[in-house]
């Protein structure tokens, strides 16, 4: 007769970072510099959204990317612009006017821009050192 193991959660590792919550990377130099530039209404826009997405999943972020019905983030991966290691560059919403640019990495959004010109966010050609 053969012993079964008993597996717990514990032991399992996990493979997929979809269920678990955001961690925001704000480490990028160009990001660095230009939040120094922002007024401090927009800067406050910029933290209340970050403070949304760390309560956030993948799963939930994703789903607020929609082509028909503009709601929350809306991710949007931007054509042409991959990072130097390949990773897809999306745009999120952090205002009406402010748009960020930012790549994911595991559990990790990593934040590369943030425009003020909502459109000037699908302007650049990606290629950034993450």
């Amino acid at each position: 007769m053969i012993a079964k193991k008993k597996i717990t959660k514990s032991k399992i590792k996990t493979l997929s970072t979809q269920h678990e919550l955001v961690e925001c990377d704000l480490e990028f130099p160009r990001l660095i510099k230009e939040l120094t530039r922002l007024e401090l209404d927009e800067l406050n826009q910029v933290e209340e959204s970050i403070n949304k997405i760390q309560k956030m999943t993948w799963d939930q972020i994703y789903k607020t990317s929609s082509k028909t019905q503009k709601r929350g983030l809306n991710w949007e991966p931007i054509d042409g612009q991959i990072t130097k290691s390949g990773k897809t560059i999306a745009s999120i919403r952090i205002s009406k006017k402010i748009r960020a640019r930012v790549s994911r990495d595991g559990k990790f959004m990593r934040f590369i821009s943030i425009h003020v010109d909502h459109d000037s966010a699908y302007d650049e050609s990606g290629g950034e050192d993450l």
